[in-house]
């Protein structure tokens, strides 16, 4: 039961800190959320930070799952499914990178697992990029694939608070097709002839 609650209370928190951001959200509301007494939470959780720091945990072996390399032989549909499971572990800690800098300057483990999740994005991206390459699926130089798996972390990490930045608000799931369009679109140029239709019909599934 002592486990059921702690469990209750990160799935209540995550999605608190989701909606309303971690610094918008007490540890009250989570109580409330969770149907427990404040005393009952911080039985299981002395503050918020020990909250945070659980679910970076979460987030850490969630994040290794889906940052696998890829295999040999791999597909463009192969990637498609590595773009939908990274972003939807995005969306589902969307607020570790909603609120980067002010979480940075209050948890510094926040900062350097974010940092390492960045790092292996991109090292990723570019490992799909020499993949789809050799498959034949893309047409890629050798010393482009660092620097276009380093682009393509970019847009996944940061191309919703871009646009956010410009005034546009959309809910999590569209955050998401918008990030998945914008990382089609970067890689369309580089498809092989064989492979340019199918590229232009995955990226036109997300266009508004």
């Amino acid at each position: 039961m002592s486990r059921d609650t702690r469990n209750r209370i990160l799935v209540a928190s995550l999605l608190l800190f989701n909606d309303n951001g971690e610094p918008g959200t007490t540890t009250n509301e989570i109580a409330d959320e969770v149907d427990i007494s404040p005393g009952n939470l911080h039985y299981h959780f002395r503050k918020k930070a020990l909250i945070v720091d659980a679910l970076l945990d979460e987030f850490r072996v969630d994040a290794a799952r889906v940052l696998d390399p890829p295999p040999d032989g791999v597909s463009i549909d192969d990637f498609w499914v590595f773009l939908h499971d990274l972003l939807e572990l995005t969306s589902a800690y969307r607020f570790l990178f909603r609120d980067l800098e002010s979480l940075a300057e209050r948890y510094p483990s926040v900062w350097r697992s974010l940092g390492h999740f960045a790092s292996g994005l991109a090292a990723v991206f570019e490992l799909w990029m020499r993949a789809l390459g050799a498959s034949g699926e893309l047409r890629i130089e050798e010393s482009a694939a660092s620097g276009i798996g380093r682009n393509l972390a970019v847009i996944a990490v940061f191309s919703e608070r871009f646009d956010r930045l410009r005034g546009r608000r959309d809910d999590a799931d569209d955050a998401a097709l918008r990030v998945a369009a914008a990382i089609l679109e970067a890689v369309r140029p580089l498809a092989a002839a064989g492979s340019r239709t199918h590229v232009d019909e995955l990226a036109g599934r997300y266009q508004a």
